[in-house]
């Protein structure tokens, strides 16, 4: 990866810590306990994830630095087919049980400056080496674009919280793009007595134009561009609510009603669409 690049990525990170930091220490007590988009977690429990990647990713990256890709103390990778949002969210619970929020706030502030840190001091050669994540190794420039998308994602969570017509932040969007057929991948669950193709196209405008298909078999699926074959459904949206979409967070018939989304095809199909990759 490019100097230049390794650097955007770091500011992305760095800028995206601040404008959530800053957020969250505007929230009265009362708030933390709110619901957020993250379904089943409170505000204080997103923040509680958020703060414990922060260790997680800086342990891991400067073991990957020193050169072990193997799981830090603690941690394992998943099983095949094993699915960790139940754990992970058990793992917040814990995490944040005996904190008030101002003592959270702090981890999480804590948390992210030693991150930073961490990264200021990683050579160009450090972002090939192979990190430890629980569903396998991978460079650490990837593993680092993944904070990335947990930032942003879960940072919209917490403000819709608050405003229903939060949008998810432009400049993360490219590579928040780019990590979609792995989030895909990972999320696709196998329905039952489902046989029968069918083809979800994404019509996305901009500001990182998208075009293409999800072609979902029973058991299995595949990403093809735009093809010249009609589509059981079209989604029709900017990037961000394509994200939003993509990950699950949008109520599609809101999402119509108030103009984050167009839908071509049939609803009940479209619904399916967040049953079939329903989180990781």
């Amino acid at each position: 990866m490019a100097a230049r690049e390794m650097t955007g990525v770091i500011h992305l990170v760095n800028f995206e810590v601040s404008h959530l930091g800053d957020f969250l220490a505007g929230l009265g007590q009362e708030e933390w306990p709110r619901p957020s988009a993250c379904a089943g977690w409170t505000v204080a429990d997103v923040v509680a994830h958020l703060t414990q990647g922060a260790r997680t990713w800086s342990e891991c990256i400067t073991r990957a630095v020193e050169g072990s890709a193997n799981p830090p103390p603690g941690q394992r990778a998943l099983l095949p087919g094993e699915r960790g949002s139940e754990v992970t969210a058990q793992s917040a619970i814990t995490f944040r049980q005996g904190m008030d929020e101002g003592k959270l706030l702090q981890a999480f502030v804590d948390g992210y400056h030693r991150l930073h840190q961490v990264l200021l001091a990683l050579e160009p050669e450090d972002w090939e080496k192979p990190c430890f994540h629980r569903r396998g190794a991978m460079p650490t420039h990837e593993y680092l674009a993944i904070r990335l998308q947990e930032l942003t994602i879960h940072g919209w969570d917490i403000r819709s919280a608050f405003d229903e017509f939060a949008e998810v932040p432009v400049d993360p969007l490219p590579v928040l793009v780019s990590l979609v057929p792995r989030w895909l991948s990972n999320s696709f669950s196998v329905e039952p007595g489902s046989s029968t193709p069918i083809r979800y196209r994404f019509d996305v405008s901009g500001p990182v134009p998208v075009q293409q298909d999800v072609l979902v078999h029973g058991d299995s699926f595949q990403l093809e561009p735009k093809a010249h074959v009609g589509a059981e459904v079209t989604f029709r949206c900017n990037t961000a609510n394509y994200l939003l979409l993509v990950y699950g967070r949008l109520d599609l018939d809101k999402a119509v009603d108030t103009g984050r989304l167009e839908i071509d095809g049939n609803r009940k199909q479209a619904a399916g669409f967040n049953t079939r990759f329903h989180g990781v």
